[in-house]
């Protein structure tokens, strides 16, 4: 999935001032109007970068539009809630995109960051609030999801109202019940499993290799890459891509990190990465989910040390998506899991915590 191009430097600025000249009486010709409008931005700009709750949340906003893309179930995703919007009736709230699926549904999705240190505290959302979305759903004749990604796990749930319980005017829901109720297969997650260990070795070659200089340094140029799963080698290209993508987007961690000697000389570098505690009677271990690992993409471009240094990127969705062959029989060993929804399982332990936006 690609983006659509626009040209942002041209028209945005000049819609933003229109927008605001709505409630500052601007003219195009007045060249107070206009410095009063590039004071209010600049000023506004700065109040945004130093509010990172407010920075956190516009990330993982923008975050999922990428996620949904890379995927692979999604035909169209647009932002709902930009542009002049005209009521008649009742008052709305308008859902951060529509989607539209590869199988032609289309749907509303409000999007809602939610940290929180105890898996048992719920996500909640007032029930006036969601009202006022289902409203604008219902106008469009088309069903409303919540998708809310938890940071600390890294986990997004897409959910919809019959996943909450009433408390009161608040809707709620706890981790536990949001997993097992989560419908992001819908846009093509699912977990990935293989077996361990995964492996990666750069080699050089021989005859171009040296020993250690004093400072225990050493240079080489990689002349090959090999891959390898449980002792055997991925050899076929498809999973090589998959097995990279695994080791470095994955849950599993590094396990090794070490240089490859021959006759005393450094011939390669070897990484080795594994589940935390792998369990050897168990055979393939989980990976991740695609969305987590599309997360993990998406956090190295956009976070630094814990610090929101940009909303979006210039990159297509595709670049981030793990783009498993359909029906893919190569030499990495793989499983795919498809979790379905199941809105009867209960569990006990909410708690009263308000919502990150």
């Amino acid at each position: 999935m690609k983006r659509k191009k626009r040209n942002p430097e041209k028209f945005d600025p000049v819609e933003l001032f229109t927008a605001m000249g709505r409630n500052f009486d601007y003219k195009l010709d007045a060249e107070g109007d206009i410095r009063d409008f590039l004071d209010r931005v600049g000023n506004s700009l700065k109040a945004s970068i130093s509010n990172p709750a407010m920075l956190h949340g516009k990330r993982v906003e923008t975050m999922f539009a990428h996620v949904a893309g890379a995927l692979g179930r999604c035909r169209l995703i647009k932002q709902e809630d930009a542009g002049a919007v005209f009521v008649n009736g009742g008052d709305l709230e308008i859902p951060d995109y529509r989607l539209v699926l590869t199988d032609g549904t289309a749907l509303l999705v409000e999007v809602k960051n939610f940290r929180s240190k105890d898996y048992r505290k719920g996500f909640a959302i007032r029930a006036d609030y969601l009202s006022k979305l289902e409203a604008y759903a219902a106008l469009n004749g088309l069903p409303l999801k919540l998708a809310v990604y938890f940071p600390n796990p890294n986990t997004w749930v897409l959910l919809s109202r019959q996943s909450f319980t009433a408390d009161g005017d608040i809707f709620r829901v706890n981790f536990v019940e949001a997993i097992a109720r989560n419908e992001m297969a819908l846009l093509g997650d699912r977990m990935i499993a293989t077996l361990h260990d995964l492996r990666i070795d750069f080699l050089a070659d021989p005859a171009e290799c040296s020993t250690p200089d004093a400072n225990g340094e050493v240079q080489f140029t990689v002349r090959e890459i090999r891959m390898s799963c449980a002792g055997k080698g991925v050899t076929d290209e498809a999973g090589k891509n998959i097995a990279f993508y695994l080791m470095r987007y994955g849950e599993w961690v590094e396990q090794e990190n070490t240089a490859i000697f021959q006759d005393g000389k450094v011939v390669g570098m070897r990484f080795t990465y594994a589940p935390m505690e792998p369990v050897e009677e168990q055979g393939p271990h989980i990976a991740g989910t695609l969305s987590n690992m599309v997360s993990n993409a998406y956090k190295e471009l956009t976070v630094q040390s814990g610090a929101v240094v940009a909303l979006d990127v210039k990159h297509d969705p595709d670049v981030f998506s793990l783009g498993i062959p359909e029906g893919y029989k190569g030499s990495l060993p793989l499983w795919q899991f498809i979790l379905q929804p199941n809105y009867d399982l209960r569990a006990r332990g909410i708690e009263r915590e308000e919502q990150e936006a």
